[in-house]
């Protein structure tokens, strides 16, 4: 658990006693979330029957009613105290039937009685402001809320188990004895008192770097796992670029013929390759055309090329080559397809495939995840996800091989000090220690409400 934060928003004032559907509309239970020093109050308004006093975390059965003392539902209530609840303060949680016209109803109560109706992410953001959990945790409910593939989940479990923050918070302390040292030397500069060993602090301070940096390096992997990546299919027309598709897919989604040119747009599927959530992208066939709408098509391919994690390239072997691949600089695969077919012609490193008898459809998809980065990434390692954390990483990870440079150099401790404040700094923020509103502002509004 972290201490209590004092930044509030300009606009969102954490007194206030929020409520929100806290559940999927339509499902067989919902459940509306109330939160505030009113939370108890709108309880015993509305809810009925109710004891005398209220034994914190203990489900009770009743009605929920409207101003007017007319039934709304039927349902469970609980009360969890502050600060022992989810966002530190009363907390107030009602189990009703999930129609989406009984919980409006019902929310409706809440509204009339007092409460606001909450923000998106509003009550995770009090969580935090009230020490409940550390700004990484707070990310760790949105992902695990989010996750596509179980690798994804695996990720978002480690970052809400506080991986991420126990690392931080060990090497923040590590640097904080270091910056103890240095300071001594600052505070009797006078007295020309000798510093610690500055060969073995410059160590200690390269050292605190490399597992920063380690970690770092896992982003492009993480951010893949968390957001997905594009893999756009190209090659000439009637190379088998739908006909490849509709197989990764597994369902017959892209219109398949012997004409050159039938795909005239893009058209873009979800599929999952080892853990990683893809958009697959079909695209029109590459060459110059005289036919405006295929034009157009082709046009759409190129700006679908702009945007791509990884480019599979498409070629017939049964065919002369009738394409150059494409570059945007991403990584990129190629695929001799039709390799069902007698080949008149043997492309060096490509993959043969056969979308009609499903050969080499296996080894594409290890490929993939090879390229993308992701083919060795283990289940269960914390890894880095978010730009935030990357960016907090390598900024403690450089003031630290900076300080260490200084030390190695005899440079003025003062100056080593700020190297070492820049690099607490880095890590403070990275876990909400020191976090300016914005940042929270932007985190929070990528939660659904009622979170």
């Amino acid at each position: 658990m972290v201490g209590s934060r004092i930044m509030t928003s300009l606009s969102i004032d954490p007194q206030d006693t929020i409520a929100a559907i806290a559940s999927a509309v339509g499902g067989g239970v919902g459940v509306i979330r109330i939160s505030g020093s009113d939370a108890e109050s709108i309880l015993r308004r509305h809810f009925r029957p109710l004891p005398i006093t209220l034994e914190p975390r203990k489900m009770i059965h009743g009605w929920w009613h409207d101003q007017d003392g007319t039934p709304v539902d039927e349902g469970l209530a609980v009360f969890m105290a502050g600060p022992r609840s989810y966002t530190g303060q009363d907390v107030v949680e009602l189990q009703l039937h999930g129609g989406a016209l009984s919980l409006t109803q019902s929310l409706a109560v809440c509204l009339a009685a007092g409460a606001r109706r909450a923000e998106p992410g509003e009550f995770t953001r009090r969580a935090f402001l009230n020490g409940r959990m550390d700004l990484t945790r707070a990310e760790a409910i949105a992902d695990l809320i989010g996750a596509r593939t179980e690798r994804a989940l695996d990720a978002a479990r480690e970052l809400l188990r506080g991986r991420l923050y126990d690392l931080a918070m060990e090497v923040r302390e590590a640097i904080l004895r270091i910056r103890a040292e240095l300071e001594v030397n600052i505070d009797f500069v006078d007295e020309e008192v000798p510093l610690v060993d500055p060969l073995g602090l410059a160590r200690r301070a390269e050292e605190l770097a490399g597992r920063l940096e380690e970690l770092a390096e896992t982003y492009v992997r993480g951010r893949l796992v968390r957001q997905g990546a594009r893999v756009v299919l190209t090659g000439a027309p009637n190379a088998g670029k739908s006909s490849l598709f509709n197989a990764l897919l597994g369902s017959a989604r892209a219109i398949v013929t012997e004409v050159a040119g039938t795909t005239r747009d893009t058209v873009e599927e979800s599929i999952e390759v080892h853990g990683v959530p893809v958009v697959l992208v079909d695209t029109a066939g590459l060459r110059d055309t005289p036919d405006r709408i295929e034009a157009e098509g082709i046009a759409r391919t190129e700006a679908a090329l702009a945007t791509a994690d990884l480019i599979v390239h498409v070629e017939d072997v049964s065919q002369a080559p009738l394409s150059s691949p494409p570059s945007n600089g991403a990584p990129r695969l190629l695929v001799a397809s039709k390799a069902d077919l007698t080949p008149t012609r043997v492309l060096d490193g490509a993959i043969a495939v056969s979308a009609v008898a499903g050969t080499g459809l296996s080894e594409l998809r290890d490929a993939i995840a090879d390229a993308l980065g992701v083919g060795e990434l283990s289940r269960g390692g914390l890894v880095i996800a978010h730009e935030r954390h990357h960016e907090a990483l390598v900024t403690a990870a450089g003031a630290l091989r900076a300080a260490s440079q200084g030390l190695a150099s005899a440079a003025p401790p003062e100056l080593v000090a700020v190297d070492v404040a820049d690099a607490t700094e880095a890590l403070g923020g990275l876990v909400g220690l020191t976090t300016i509103e914005d940042v929270l502002d932007r985190l929070f509004a990528s939660f659904c409400i009622g979170k």
